[in-house]
């Protein structure tokens, strides 16, 4: 029987964003170029917790577009950094304790385990090959259809707890590295686990009321109680 399941973002938390903000910066960057030839100034860690198409809606503003031609381009840029990810050359690098993590959660017959990310899916499916880490995870949620993180995450908890027959919400337990992952999953009344592995520390991510903080995903006894492993 299923108790349990846990999503995890992917920037940051799965993966070193110290190591791909190049990589991120330039699928926006270059995307954009190419719909629009047009180059706004791209920080990504600014971005942290955000989806790619709000991303590409707030850059497109910054580039001089106004609303109606954002409107219009928006697909088109999203289609782009589809092509643009899958032809760069880039090396995403896993973060402390993940894998080690993700074979105990996947030995447990009452965990599912999957994925919810800021990414479209086409980046985020490249991102767990590469890594090695694709084939851990049952479910995906991802960012094509959204373009704000709390809708997202609204529907793919409410999906876990029917698809599953979960006893309730805080039976989806949300890992991610900003307070924005937090702010969301709380909204979602799901369980939120803050991990100080990306550009925010323990004290922001508690600031922003997640039911735990853990400074990365090395298994320890405390972050696998966390996750119903007790």
């Amino acid at each position: 029987m299923i108790s349990h399941v846990v999503l995890f973002d992917v920037d940051g938390t799965l993966i070193s964003n110290v190591k791909s903000m190049a990589d991120e910066r330039d699928r926006f960057l270059e995307s954009i170029y190419a719909v629009v030839g047009r180059e706004p100034s791209v920080v990504p860690s600014s971005f942290a917790g955000m989806v790619d198409p709000q991303i590409c809606k707030i850059l497109l503003a910054k580039a001089g577009l106004n609303e109606e031609k954002v409107k219009l381009v928006l697909p088109r840029v999203l289609e782009r950094m589809r092509e643009i990810y899958r032809e760069m050359e880039k090396k995403p690098v896993l973060n402390e304790g993940v894998e080690e993590l993700l074979r105990i959660l996947t030995a447990s017959k009452s965990h599912i385990v999957g994925v919810l990310t800021g990414n479209l899916s086409a980046v985020a499916k490249q991102k767990l090959r590469l890594t090695g880490i694709a084939s851990y995870f049952v479910e995906g949620f991802y960012s094509d259809d959204y373009l704000d993180r709390k809708p997202l995450i609204e529907d793919a908890v409410k999906k876990c707890v029917m698809n599953y027959k979960l006893p309730g919400r805080k039976n989806v337990l949300l890992i991610g590295d900003t307070p924005r992952d937090v702010s969301a999953a709380n909204a979602a009344m799901a369980t939120s686990i803050g991990i100080a592995s990306g550009v925010f520390s323990m004290e922001q991510l508690s600031q922003a009321n997640a039911t735990y903080v853990f400074p990365d995903l090395k298994p320890s006894r405390e972050l696998l109680g966390s996750l119903g492993l007790g």
